[in-house]
């Protein structure tokens, strides 16, 4: 089974809708699936590529190790610009306590995730979301493992899309910064600091951040992926 059959098995359940709607749904699905062929080609131009930001909010930082997503934040990019619609957001529920220092930091409450969507049904409404898309986030290292170790708790398939790390070309594009953190990364291109450690505050903030990375990498002759990996293996 590959991750977008799972995602129709899920389907029924979440919704509960039947008549047009199932059927568009099992339309979009089987698009989905035909396209999952068609992953972004090495020599697509980077201001040509369908992207989603997405950001997460966890417990802890060890997904295989008891600590669990509480939100999935997501926003669409076509051509370089963030989409004019409603940004992806959702509570994860856990039935273990929020830790206090994490409730401080991202304001998210007992509250916020006793009666949200329990993770198959988070994990399988943001798949839906994300499409076919290539992924970036920045840190992606830490919000793709909370990921697949979701999908795996749900008996899904692994996520197979391309996912880019803003933070690694960050580093690359700005060798000379004392640090890299996207707090930096955000003042240095001066966008304004709104929603911090929120799963949709950061995605948002990331995808701006990340159409003038995409800015910046076309005025230094990065122009597509194979460009931009040829010019990041060069600096390891």
């Amino acid at each position: 089974m590959d991750l977008f059959e799972w995602i129709r098995k899920r389907g029924t359940s979440i919704s509960g809708i039947g008549g047009e709607r199932d059927f568009r749904r099992e339309a979009f699905i089987r698009s989905m699936i035909r396209d999952a062929k068609n992953r972004v080609h090495l020599g697509s131009p980077l201001l040509e590529i369908p992207y989603v930001i997405f950001d997460l909010e966890t417990t802890g930082f060890r997904p295989y190790h008891g600590d669990e997503i509480l939100s999935i934040g997501a926003v669409r990019m076509d051509g370089g610009k963030v989409l004019e619609e409603p940004p992806f957001h959702t509570y994860v529920r856990t039935d273990k306590p929020v830790p206090e220092e994490i409730t401080r930091l991202t304001g998210i409450t007992p509250e916020d995730v006793k009666g949200a969507p329990f993770l198959q049904e988070a994990l399988a409404e943001w798949l839906r979301f994300i499409e076919r898309r290539t992924l970036v986030a920045y840190g992606a290292g830490h919000d793709t493992a909370f990921i697949q170790a979701g999908l795996k708790k749900s008996g899904a398939p692994k996520l197979t899309h391309r996912v880019i790390d803003g933070w690694q070309i960050i580093r690359f594009l700005h060798r000379e910064w004392p640090d890299h953190s996207l707090d930096t990364a955000l003042d240095r291109y001066g966008i304004p600091i709104c929603g911090r450690h929120t799963a949709d505050g950061d995605s948002i903030m990331t995808a701006v951040l990340w159409g003038k990375i995409l800015q910046t990498c076309r005025e230094r002759q990065i122009r597509t992926l194979e460009d931009l990996y040829s010019r990041l293996s060069q600096t390891r």
